[in-house]
């Protein structure tokens, strides 16, 4: 797995995690809700006890845009091909 800072363009599948330390309740529960404004095209969402991470098997919803319009600005992206 590739790992950068960023978005991933040209990729079959990309990924994220945000320490949920990063972010706020209001920001966890936007991201958790992301689909509301995606569609079909949402990306899945699994959480842990201190992480939010996020997959697609395309590049079909701009979460890096939907994470800075919520103020989420720290994310690691990661890149599977």
């Amino acid at each position: 797995m590739k790992i950068r800072n960023g978005f991933v363009s040209n990729s079959s599948s990309s990924s994220f995690v945000i320490q949920k330390k990063d972010i706020t309740a209001e920001q966890l529960t936007q991201i958790n809700k992301h689909a509301d404004e995606a569609g079909s095209e949402s990306w899945g969402i699994t959480e842990t006890d201190t992480t939010i991470e996020g997959w697609t098997m395309m590049d079909n919803f701009d979460m890096e845009e939907y994470l800075e319009k919520i103020g989420v600005v720290i994310v690691e992206w990661g890149c599977h091909q």
